[in-house]
């Protein structure tokens, strides 16, 4: 799941500076962060790397980690639309969907705002102050057309992705002794992760706990079944990345205070 979301982020970002394991690693340490840190900071920081590694304005770097969220949200929406018809009507439900298409229009029309504005306003050769203009470079990478294989391939690579945490749900539902069909494994992941879309407590611990217990609810899951499911799946995914994202972040760290010890060493 962790290399397709590298690659895709890659292909959004079009540097061709950086080999896809490089994204992979900025992805992975860009979670490890956001599960020891609140807010998500860590799409922040990955932002910074990519800035720095390419390089690129961190305006642009900003942008495309946008662009990266964004095509989750488009994913995550189309899956849910597509299963929740086959899978549940209850009200709470049918709540999660309204929150998901809201969050969805609101960063479209974002989108269409920013790209009136960029046609509107030329970019001033003499822009001052830094943070001015790195809020104009993301203005203008985002208002760049996409280009309709872009559009196309970064959401189906991202499908592929979240195909895999399904496949990680149904896994780790059997394991508790819980039987989930396909669909209800679709369903069960665009609630998890359209529900920590939202910045909450570092590693969305808590939120993550809650939104399994009340997806498997739907399905007449007990509580108890529920809340050991959203403990297993929790622990499937937030121990990894934060061990292997940790262990990237403080290699990079180490290489920039001692680039030549390291680089000796390796020889």
């Amino acid at each position: 799941m962790y290399i397709l979301q590298g690659l895709r982020w890659r292909y959004i970002a079009a540097t061709a500076h950086l080999g896809p394991a490089r994204f992979v690693e900025m992805a992975v340490g860009g979670i490890a962060c956001n599960n020891v840190l609140p807010g998500r900071v860590g799409e922040l920081f990955r932002a910074r790397w990519l800035a720095v590694a390419a390089p690129m304005p961190s305006g642009r770097a900003l942008a495309t980690v946008g662009l990266d969220r964004g095509s989750d949200v488009v994913v995550l929406f189309g899956f849910l639309l597509v299963s929740l018809p086959f899978v549940v009507d209850d009200e709470w439900a049918i709540r999660v969907l309204a929150g998901a298409a809201i969050l969805l229009v609101g960063a479209l029309a974002s989108l269409v705002l920013l790209r009136r504005y960029a046609r509107q306003h030329e970019r001033s050769r003499r822009e001052r102050g830094r943070v001015r203009q790195v809020l104009r470079d993301v203005v203008d990478e985002l208002a760049r057309p996409m280009g309709r294989r872009r559009v196309v391939v970064a959401p189906g690579i991202g499908s592929l992705s979240w195909a895999a945490f399904a496949v990680a749900v149904w896994l780790v539902a059997r394991a508790v002794g819980v039987e989930l069909d396909p669909l209800e494994c679709v369903f069960v992941t665009c609630v998890l992760n359209l529900g920590v879309a939202i910045p909450s407590s570092p590693g969305f611990v808590g939120t993550h706990q809650w939104l399994a217990v009340q997806s498997l609810g739907v399905f007449g899951v007990a509580a108890r079944d529920a809340l050991a499911f959203s403990f297993l799946l929790h622990a499937s995914w937030y121990v990894p990345t934060t061990i292997a994202g940790g262990a990237f972040v403080l290699f990079r760290l180490r290489l920039r205070r001692h680039p030549r010890r390291i680089v000796s060493s390796d020889a």
